[in-house]
């Protein structure tokens, strides 16, 4: 049976609600019913999947925090380079995919942490936790690059030898003449990485001793945990992992 007006109505306002990253179902009733009737009915599922499907974005998981949605690469509401950064060189651009991927692997140092209750409460990290890792992946690449000096067809695909040679030349932190903080820096690119995933609802600020501190949150975990930027992770926690004696 085809769904009705109504139901289509509905299964588009439940879809309007989940695009919304900062809505809470909490504080807001109708995103509630809607998500107990998701989960309840099986007609306004399909309808709600079928909906989402033909606007090319999947429905990653559905709890008590909400729906999370992740867009297909050919949808309309996919993010690209551009969205994140409209102007700058090839390098920022780069580093900006390295230290995103950098972030997800200091929140989540082991494998095994992804598969864990994404509502337990993880340790906070910050932009300085970042840069270290980065700086530690820069130098185990570089010792590597010293006995293999011809990079696999792998990571020059994947584009990695630009990245962590464009983040080993760029300075951490400098002062302009105003005495702000320079742009361009890599603390500065890890901030304004930060500041996205905040804005998208992916990421919670907390500050302790005057430092901000960020925590992942449930939807930032469902939506990395089956991304192929988890497999890159991956190699990255092997590279960065103290050498065992």
């Amino acid at each position: 049976m085809l769904p009705d007006t109504e139901m289509l109505f509905d299964a588009g306002r439940l879809i309007q609600w989940a695009l919304q990253p900062r809505i809470h179902p909490v504080t807001k009733v109708e995103y509630q019913q809607l998500l107990d009737r998701y989960r309840d009915q099986m007609p306004f599922r399909e309808c709600v999947q079928a909906i989402c499907a033909g606007l090319g974005i999947e429905i990653s998981a559905v709890g008590p925090m909400g729906m999370v949605l992740t867009a297909t690469d050919d949808s309309i509401f996919a993010m690209t380079s551009t969205h994140y950064r409209r102007s700058g060189s090839a390098d920022d651009r780069l580093i900006d995919g390295l230290i995103l991927v950098a972030i997800l692997s200091t929140m989540y140092p082991r494998a095994q942490d992804l598969e864990e209750d994404a509502q337990v409460v993880r340790s906070s990290i910050t932009v300085e936790d970042v840069e270290k890792t980065l700086r530690t992946l820069c130098e185990q690449l570089e010792a590597a690059s010293q006995h293999q000096p011809d990079p696999s067809v792998q990571d020059l695909a994947a584009g990695l030898v630009e990245a962590w040679q464009a983040y080993r030349d760029r300075v951490a932190t400098k002062t302009a003449s105003n005495g702000r903080a320079a742009t361009g820096t890599t603390v500065q690119m890890i901030q304004r990485a930060f500041d996205m995933l905040e804005r998208q609802a992916c990421v919670t600020i907390m500050v302790r001793d005057g430092k901000k501190r960020y925590l992942p949150t449930w939807k930032y975990q469902v939506m990395v945990r089956e991304a192929s930027v988890a497999r890159i992770a991956k190699a990255v926690r092997k590279l960065v992992a103290p050498v065992e004696e």
